[in-house]
């Protein structure tokens, strides 16, 4: 059944946020669908609106959400990145306000978005929001990492909270995906490639599509029961490196785990 409503999209005027955009339309959880940006990149989708704002001022976020004039059923919390304070040069003891800057971006920024739109919403909306893998598992990247375990914890915290009012509200945590930001951590394509293999169980990086499709998903009247939970889309990378080998079936058949 086609769910017909509006939608509030942030970052999504490329990359992995315009992927979610596009999956949101093209599988009928929205028939339009309001990006704030700071970016002004126009969208050829005469259902697309762009609203130039940044993120992380209430301000700002309050004047692009009046400019809409109605409620959406759906928000989808996706901006983030690195905003030259610590994913492309991770240091333990950075500058404070770099600090800052990567965490308002990647966490900060949901909280200041929802705190705009979430009083609007009516029961049976959802929220979702763009978390990582770099949230669940320790890694260099200190403050990357640290705003999106926030953000985990604050998804979990909220859906205790907007659970009575028939608001759900989930997050996605990514994998590996060929970025701009991880053209920048890994330039060399060959390099890139052996690493996915060495970490990712399933051999593959993920695509925009990959993560869009989950956030559609949780977004949709089939998530109706879920609420409160962070889902990795990642290959399986989280459940550990994979393993490669050779063992025999018990019909005696050769059974090889090997890279393909």
């Amino acid at each position: 059944m086609s769910e017909q409503t509006g939608a509030i999209v942030t970052g999504g005027a490329r990359g992995l946020g315009l992927a979610m955009v596009r999956a949101l339309l093209d599988q009928g959880i929205a028939d339009r669908v309001d990006v704030f940006d700071i970016l002004d990149e126009p969208i050829d989708d005469d259902r697309v609106t762009l609203h130039q704002c940044d993120v992380t001022d209430a301000e700002s976020v309050r004047a692009a959400y009046e400019a809409i004039g109605s409620t959406p059923h759906v928000l989808v919390n996706n901006a983030g990145g690195d905003p030259g304070a610590g994913i492309t040069a991770p240091h333990p003891f950075e500058d404070p306000d770099g600090f800052r800057r990567m965490v308002d971006l990647n966490f900060t920024s949901a909280h200041v978005v929802t705190s705009v739109v979430g009083p609007h919403l009516a029961g049976g909306a959802a929220i979702c929001s763009t978390a990582s893998i770099a949230g669940q598992m320790a890694s260099p990247l200190f403050a990357y990492g640290a705003a999106k375990a926030s953000l985990i914890h604050w998804t979990k915290s909220m859906a205790r909270v907007l659970g009575p009012r028939g608001i759900r509200i989930n997050a996605v945590a990514p994998g590996i995906i060929r970025t701009i930001l991880w053209e920048q951590m890994e330039p060399d394509i060959d390099a890139y490639k052996t690493n996915v293999v060495s970490r990712i169980p399933l051999l593959e990086d993920q695509s925009p599509e990959d993560i869009a499709d989950a956030v559609a998903f949780l977004c949709s009247s089939r998530a109706r029961s879920i609420t409160g939970q962070v889902l990795a889309v990642d290959g399986g990378m989280t459940a550990g490196t994979p393993i490669f080998g050779s063992w025999e079936t018990p019909d005696g058949e050769s059974w090889e785990s090997l890279p393909h």
